[in-house]
């Protein structure tokens, strides 16, 4: 593969070759690693969060999907606003072989309720409590759901 003219890194880049999500991920971590990869913002500032970080972290949360039950196939939710550990929960799922079931963080229980009933999610991933307490409220309509799982505040806004 060549490397990409000035021309394509002003413009963002070339457009990457044909491949799996998984593919994209873990080739833009070796060919980039940036010191920036994403950023979260803390106390009016914003910080970064290193590709390696990234990677280290979407290793760490698909590994601990795994040990907590969930297998390949299995759909796992993402309910929450967006933020680093949405993209990192997404990238975990992706590299475990679940299929994600993003959720808007708007919606109300009931509709949270018919989404994760109608997918079969085993697992949820919620920002805060707010998101945590609108799981609770349905859990009993949500036979497949086995697990909630709360995002850390550390890299809230």
């Amino acid at each position: 593969m060549s490397e990409p003219s000035n021309a394509e890194i002003a413009s963002g880049g070339a457009p990457p070759a044909p491949g799996t999500l998984n593919q994209l991920f873990f080739d833009a971590v070796k060919r980039y690693d940036k010191p920036d990869a994403l950023q979260y913002k803390s106390g009016g500032v914003f910080k970064p969060i290193s590709h390696r970080e990234v990677l280290e972290r979407v290793r760490n949360v698909a590994r601990g999907l795994r040990l907590s039950g969930v297998q390949p196939g299995d759909r796992v939710a993402i309910l929450s606003e967006n933020r680093p550990e949405w993209a990192i929960a997404d990238y975990a799922c992706l590299t475990a072989g679940l299929t994600d079931v993003p959720l808007y963080p708007t919606l109300p229980a009931d509709q949270i309720a018919y989404i994760l009933r109608d997918s079969g999610a085993v697992a949820v991933f919620v920002s805060n409590a707010e998101q945590a307490a609108k799981v609770a409220s349905v859990r009993s309509e949500v036979p497949a759901l086995r697990s909630v799982i709360c995002f850390s505040t550390r890299w809230s806004s």
